[in-house]
């Protein structure tokens, strides 16, 4: 029982770096609606901080976590890019549609909120 507390932080953050690494191949593969590819890189940024107020990363690995940023980054460029030159599939599959679409409005200001709430706690924690 106590072997699997004591991996609980490391699984913890294997299943938070899963879920910005599919972020980032989702947002790197797929044409998406624009506020699509702004939740994707909220919820991304709230999961780097997370990451980074948990303070789990070990002092030699200081480059992961830039790693993961850069990674964000080039995907949400590609992301914009991707709107900006080329047209949305014309008949979509039923996982195209689902990115295609707009998520609800509720959705993408619940990411902020967590987002600055987060901000919140690392500026105070400082």
């Amino acid at each position: 029982m106590t072997t699997l507390l004591s991996l609980l932080p490391l699984l913890a953050i294997v299943g938070l770096t899963a879920g910005l690494l599919v972020s980032v191949v989702t947002l790197l593969r797929r044409y998406q609606h624009p506020r699509r590819i702004l939740m994707r890189a909220i919820s991304s940024a709230s999961i780097l901080a997370v990451l980074g107020i948990i303070g789990i990363v070990p002092a030699s690995l200081w480059w992961v976590p830039w790693l993961l940023t850069l990674a964000l980054t080039v995907g949400v460029v590609v992301a914009c890019r991707r709107l900006l030159v080329q047209a949305p599939p014309a008949e979509p599959t039923k996982r195209e549609a689902k990115h295609l679409g707009g998520p609800a409005l509720m959705n993408l200001a619940t990411e902020v909120v967590l987002y600055l709430a987060l901000l919140g706690i690392a500026l105070v924690a400082s």
